[in-house]
């Protein structure tokens, strides 16, 4: 009997053991295939974050041609490469526009992109390829791309296709050398206008000086110069395409042509009193949010003098302050800055340097100071006569290069030059305000700033589409 009970203990034992291993095995088993679907898993995800990568990457390669076309495979495409808004209508989808599309700048451009080691992206080809970029126009216009659509494998067999709307970056067109309020202050006896290369516009009132010669003349026969205009012999003074009108009125001196709104001695200026002269439209929200992003912001101490950083003076080692505007802007000409100060309620902000280059944005007023030596630099003239692409020259005493844009008043006590534009809402006032000379950047019109990407994909619009979509 003992046998037979210690037999059985023994059985028991045994079979427990073996049960043991048998679900040890099956543990192993199942380990083993969460590991290895684990493991497809990874690849998967590793493969699908990488044809991702790709597809994105070619929608910033196309940005970066457009930003800088002389670097792209058709520099004359990528240069004229125009922008054009979606719909976004879901009845009448901007994908694609076959009748507008204008992809390939050169026929073999596929095999171009895929070149895994003279391509444009030989530098990603252990990742995977770029099979093909494709731009689409949108449904209601003829010219201009909305749409960039990037296709990309990976080695692993993973694909994708990407699209996503493209826009023009908020900056705008700015289309006129002056433009703004006019008059901001008291009229004084003289206030003439200094504009070279393009047009002048003003919606208040203006005064133009004494005598309606004081403003150069129009010759489309005359070759644009970086001349200065001569303030002692008026007549002198000649612009192939010098334009300018007044929404509202002029107060002197008073028109004596016919029509009661022109002059005989110079056609070039009008008034519409209040009928069709507008200002060029930004949209300061997206603008503001997209120098947040890609520039500099600041704001106004409530002295006017300081410019503040995340809400903090700029000092230097010593706990000096080196926050003016001057400061922190002047001779910084290596690049074109981009600059949003938010005046915030405060004084008008303080300029007395004046050696800026890029392109600077004020909710406030700003004081300038003037009669700053400025600099040499490089400025090209809009087309005029034989010169599709305009005439380059080399403009003297700039204080700066690029653009002033002012939400308030402009006063301005001694001379200031400009290459490129100046926008004042308010207006401008000061004893040197009829010292402002600009020669206008005619690139501005186009949308296009030198040292700024001109297109941007737009948030909110990236789509991952099927491949036979």
């Amino acid at each position: 009997m003992r046998s037979l009970l210690k037999n059985n203990q023994q059985g028991i034992a045994m079979l427990i053991t073996l049960m043991v291993l048998s679900l040890g095995s099956s543990f192993a088993l199942l380990a083993f295939q969460v590991s290895t679907t684990d493991l497809s898993i990874a690849r998967y995800s590793e493969g699908e974050a990488a044809v991702q990568y790709l597809a994105e990457s070619g929608v910033e390669k196309v940005v970066s041609w457009a930003y800088t076309p002389v670097d792209s495979p058709d520099p004359v495409f990528f240069e004229n490469l125009l922008t054009n808004n979606c719909s976004q209508e879901k009845t009448n989808a901007d994908f694609p526009n076959a009748a507008n599309l204008r992809i390939a700048p050169f026929p073999d451009f596929p095999a171009y992109l895929g070149d895994p080691d003279n391509g444009p992206f030989a530098e990603l080809k252990d990742i995977g390829k770029i099979t093909n970029i494709q731009l689409y126009a949108p449904t209601h216009a003829t010219k201009g791309i909305c749409t960039v659509e990037v296709t990309a494998t990976t080695p692993q067999g993973a694909s994708a296709k990407v699209r996503v709307n493209i826009a023009t970056n908020p900056m705008g067109n700015i289309t006129s050398g002056i433009q703004g309020r006019g008059n901001a202050g008291r009229i004084r006896d003289t206030d003439p206008v200094w504009a070279h290369w393009g047009k002048v516009r003003y919606t208040g009132q203006a005064k133009l000086g004494e005598d309606i010669r004081i403003v150069p003349q129009k010759d489309p026969n005359f070759l644009p110069n970086s001349n200065r205009y001569d303030t002692d012999n008026y007549e002198e003074n000649f612009d192939p395409m010098m334009e300018l009108f007044v929404e509202n009125e002029i107060i002197g001196p008073l028109p004596d042509g016919d029509d009661g709104n022109s002059y005989n001695d110079r056609p070039n200026v009008m008034q519409n009193k209040g009928s069709s002269v507008k200002l060029d439209e930004i949209d300061f929200v997206q603008l503001k949010s997209f120098i947040r992003k890609h520039g500099e912001y600041y704001t106004v101490s409530e002295d006017g003098q300081h410019l503040l950083k995340n809400g903090q003076h700029i000092l230097d080692q010593n706990g000096d302050h080196v926050d003016s505007f001057d400061a922190i802007f002047h001779e910084r000409t290596d690049k074109h800055q981009l600059v949003w100060i938010e005046n915030a309620g405060a004084p008008r902000l303080q300029i007395e340097k004046g050696r800026f280059k890029g392109y600077f944005y004020f909710s406030g007023g700003v004081y300038i100071e003037g009669r700053v030596s400025g600099r040499r630099t490089n400025g090209v003239s809009p087309p005029v006569g034989g010169y599709p692409d305009g005439v380059p020259l080399e403009l003297s005493h700039i204080n700066l290069e690029g653009l002033f844009f002012v939400q308030d008043t402009v006063y301005l006590q001694d001379y200031f030059r400009i290459y490129g534009a100046f926008y004042s809402l308010g207006g401008f006032m000061g004893t040197g305000s009829f010292q402002l000379q600009v020669w206008y950047n005619s690139s501005y019109a186009r949308g296009i700033y030198p040292g700024v990407r001109n297109i941007t994909p737009l948030a909110g619009t990236w789509q991952s589409i099927p491949l036979d979509g």
